[in-house]
């Protein structure tokens, strides 16, 4: 198995053509709520609006009877309000990246509400409870260690870092910035603390998404970034100046959708190889290497199959 799979990687060559399918953007002016808007550009195009790039912005049409319009960005409050979910911005630990494997929470409603957009960073307060916090605050922490036998060892830092600064501290000296997967552990944790003041530990999460599920980094906040006081959790652009912000998703105003065109992109591939081409495991195996090899490329949605062309043999 290890053989041909090995012709097959270094025998194989391609070419096509363009790989980015293209979007075109419609303003709407009807007047809906994020979610409204959400299912009206699901049946009518694609999705709300996502964006890539200024040159995205800059194909938008400069006319709408509207200030502002819905866009596809949002922090859905399902993935981190209600519940340590496993979704893109849901919270995760520091030392995993990941999210609890446990379930265990102890967060402290109704105050875990992204306040101003900022706060997406865990910390804990005196008696053990947990909210969420703007990152760049200048806290005390807790590191942690685990011994020999899984037990884990807390460490309170008196020092007052920024969340990140934080973590780079604790890795340097210890693990990580403190786990707690259950109630033991948080008592223990909060018994550390040598004050009442709030403290850094080991939550964090990465806010905002878009909504066709796309990963697209690219971000066009006006100045001071997306910070309503209200905490809202959709995104919308001054249709003037293309600039975002955050709104309660439940405002009613126009929007953003974008459609979709499907490219078909042919590839010509070369095989240089003993192995039967006609067994579908070797094609199988070769669609699997082109599509590993397309997506380290940076292509994403898409699907490849075979077209086989069949030559006469020459009389």
């Amino acid at each position: 198995m290890d053989h041909w799979r090995t012709l097959l990687f270094f025998g194989f060559s391609l070419s096509c053509c363009s790989k980015v399918p293209l979007r075109q953007y419609h303003y709407v002016d009807s007047v809906l709520s994020w979610y409204e808007a959400q299912q009206y550009c699901r049946e009518n195009f694609t999705d709300l609006a996502t964006f890539e790039s200024l040159d995205d912005i800059s194909r938008l049409q400069p006319t709408f009877a509207h200030k502002q319009a819905w866009i596809g960005l949002w922090d859905d409050p399902n993935a981190w309000k209600t519940s340590m979910g496993n979704q893109s911005n849901s919270w995760r630990w520091s030392v995993t990246e990941e999210t609890t494997t446990t379930g265990y929470q102890a967060w402290s409603y109704p105050n875990l509400d992204f306040y101003g957009g900022l706060e997406s960073c865990g910390m804990m307060r005196s008696g053990g409870s947990w909210g969420d916090y703007n990152c760049a605050a200048a806290l005390r922490f807790l590191c942690y260690n685990v011994t020999e036998q899984n037990q884990k060892v807390y460490f309170y830092i008196e020092e007052t870092m920024a969340w990140s600064s934080a973590q780079q501290y604790c890795r340097s000296h210890f693990l990580d910035l403190a786990t707690i997967e259950n109630e033991a552990e948080n008592t223990d944790a909060n018994n550390h603390r040598s004050s009442s003041a709030l403290v850094w530990f080991g939550l964090y999460r990465e806010p905002w998404t878009w909504s066709d599920q796309s990963h697209s980094p690219f971000r066009n906040n006006n100045p001071a970034g997306l910070t309503n006081p209200s905490g809202g959790h959709c995104v919308l652009e001054d249709t003037e100046t293309h600039l975002w912000d955050n709104q309660d998703c439940s405002v009613e105003t126009g929007f953003i959708c974008h459609q979709v065109s499907r490219l078909r992109t042919t590839f010509k591939v070369k095989i240089l190889s003993e192995v039967d081409l006609s067994d579908p495991k070797v094609n199988a195996q070769i669609l699997w290497q082109l599509s590993d090899l397309l997506a380290e490329d940076g292509w994403t949605d898409f699907n490849l199959q075979w077209t086989v062309e069949l030559q006469q043999s020459p009389e």
